[in-house]
């Protein structure tokens, strides 16, 4: 790490270069020895020499980028610049960032550093950093303050921010059930689906379909579990004026910060197995917030309703608001009882179809296989449609719209339901969408399009009356006209 007082200029921790080769080390060992056959073991030496001149190699091409890359601090922006073979020269704008976070791994505890990344308000590369920063600890806080006063007005430190109490008290026993329970429900049943297969395939004895069966199960269930656990034990939540806090981790420790006009929306989201509970969580969507996993701001794990609510008014009172909600109209269930009929018919009679024509396609396998088969085809000929219409009902009994001051509000959803709060000012376009059957009962849909954390995204209403759901884009509009919508509140 290199600094010039004056200048403010920056270069990685060397321990960057260590991170770097342990990663190669790991993936050229998997490949060598997954390529090694019994025939070639007395050809040890030599392996181990390719594979001593690969990590060499490695080292010298990590340490010449290390060498030639540089972080240049000034009042407006942060320059990147990396004279390397190819030329680099990045200029990021305070005023375009939407958070800088601070995170600290296993390999940061070991060297004393602490990782900076700063994620730009865009929804190109909105999964990954634009830039990313190691520094030793103490100077990567103090980096971190001075940024934060620069872009979020924030004069706290990070030791003054250690002393803030949490708006909302999340236990490591509300993590361990927010890692369960939180998980949307068809990827729950999925996990259970791979399990009974699991059981089936011990029962009969079939080595290749129980592994299989374990493998996704593990993928679908444990991972997810124990990668929640790992990433929101530990978990704080906290506003200083107009910049909210989030704080997490068990072995890697992250710290993001943002403003509060970076939201686009806020999302009350309950899947079923947690709803049957009274629990829900809060997220956020904040553009160039998403992580390499994928996941959005989680503004509180799992809770009860009325406390991830009580959040929701004290941590973003500019968007929330006290709605008086319109429901879904019953004369919307007659298209979508309609359409599903349809759907479920076509389901049905192509499995019948497969059921009855199995000994077709089932000519050479077991007895074993072809119990499955035909019982799995019974089975979801009874089951899918049974699924779609429980969808539907669920679907017309929550799904709500209302319109406020600064925000939108849509209830949608079926077994999972989401209540979202949505930004008048980050709305890309809104459209107002009405089918033959929809239109011959008198509704329609509302489409809102909009950036995320995760890049684009569509959110769509229930059925409603085509001139309420008018509103939302008359409003849009309204706002551009009057005024009240303006764009430099948003830097």
């Amino acid at each position: 790490m290199q600094q010039d007082e004056s200048s403010r200029i920056f270069r990685n921790h060397p321990s960057v270069i260590v991170g770097h080769i342990l990663t190669m080390v790991v993936i050229l060992a998997v490949i060598m020895f997954s390529l090694m056959k019994d025939e070639l073991a007395e050809y040890v030496i030599e392996t181990l020499s390719v594979f001593a001149v690969l990590v060499f190699l490695i080292f010298l091409m990590s340490f010449f980028y290390w060498k030639r890359t540089f972080y240049i601090f000034t009042d407006t922006e942060l320059h990147v610049t990396r004279s390397a073979i190819a030329k680099t020269d990045k200029h990021i704008q305070y005023t375009r960032m939407a958070s800088v976070g601070v995170s600290r791994t296993l390999l940061n505890r070991v060297f004393g550093t602490s990782t900076l990344t700063f994620n730009v308000n865009s929804s190109m590369n909105a999964q990954s950093a634009e830039a990313v920063l190691i520094l030793k600890k103490d100077m990567a806080d103090r980096l971190r303050d001075q940024l934060n006063s620069l872009i979020f007005d924030k004069d706290n430190t990070v030791q003054q921010d250690n002393d803030i109490e949490t708006l909302v008290h999340v236990s490591n026993a509300d993590v361990v059930a927010h890692a369960i329970l939180g998980q949307p429900t068809y990827q729950a049943f999925f996990g259970l689906l791979m399990l009974f297969y699991a059981v089936v395939m011990l029962f009969y004895d079939n080595r290749g379909g129980l592994l299989t069966a374990v493998l996704l199960f593990a993928l679908s269930e444990i991972l997810p579990f124990v990668t929640a656990i790992f990433r929101y034990y530990n978990y704080r939540i906290f506003r200083v004026g107009d910049t909210i806090t989030v704080e997490s981790g068990l072995i890697t420790t992250r710290r993001r910060s943002f403003k509060i006009n970076k939201i686009n929306s806020v999302r009350i989201r309950e899947p079923l197995f947690a709803r049957i509970i009274g629990k829900a969580m809060l997220e956020a969507e904040v553009v160039g917030m998403a992580d390499d996993e994928n996941n959005m701001p989680l503004l509180c794990p799992l809770k009860s309703k009325s406390d991830v609510s009580t959040l929701l008014y004290q941590l973003v009172p500019e968007l929330a608001f006290d709605s008086k909600p319109e429901r879904q109209p019953r004369r919307a269930l007659i298209p979508m009882l309609i359409t599903n009929t349809v759907l479920s018919l076509i389901i049905a009679v192509v499995l019948v179809v497969l059921f009855f024509t199995a000994d077709s396609y089932l000519t050479g396998v077991s007895e074993t296989w072809v119990l499955i088969v035909r019982s799995s085809e019974v089975f979801f000929a009874i089951a899918i449609p049974v699924l779609i219409f429980g969808h539907t009902g669920m679907a017309q009994r929550h799904r709500t719209f209302d319109v406020g001051e600064n925000s939108f509000m849509f209830v949608y959803g079926g077994y999972d339901t989401a209540t979202e709060f949505i930004n008048y000012d980050k709305v890309q376009f809104a459209s107002v969408s009405s089918g033959p059957l929809q239109r011959a009962f008198g509704v329609a849909v509302c489409s809102v399009n909009m950036m995320s954390s995760t890049g684009y995204r569509q959110i769509s209403s229930g059925l409603f009356e085509p001139d309420d759901l008018e509103r939302v884009s008359e409003e849009v509009m309204a706002r551009i006209r009057d005024g009240r919508y303006d764009y430099r509140k948003y830097y």
